[in-house]
């Protein structure tokens, strides 16, 4: 059955979320100041991980592994003193 389900994510650099098997990735958004991605997913598919980088604005990106490419989920804003900018990929291999 299909759905959307959300994940919280940790403010980490590099991360891996286990996801229903062709996952589509809808939203990325901050909910009670808690990270979420939100995703269409079919409940029925075996769950893969994924890889994700997540970059604070003005922080250095470093190296990426070769063979590996970043595609751009979404930016999201976190509201504290000094507030606070994300911005989301997914690790994909070339």
């Amino acid at each position: 059955m299909r759905t959307i389900y959300k994940y919280p994510i940790p403010i980490e650099g590099a991360f891996e979320i286990e996801l229903p098997t062709g996952a589509m990735i809808l939203s990325f958004q901050s909910q009670n100041g808690v990270p979420c991605i939100w995703a269409m997913v079919d409940t029925g598919f075996v769950e893969e991980e994924r890889s994700f980088r997540l970059f604070g604005t003005g922080h250095p990106i470093g190296n990426i592994p070769k063979g590996v490419s970043l595609h751009y989920i979404g930016t999201m804003q976190q509201s504290q003193i000094p507030p606070l900018v994300w911005h989301l990929f997914e690790e994909a291999k070339k």
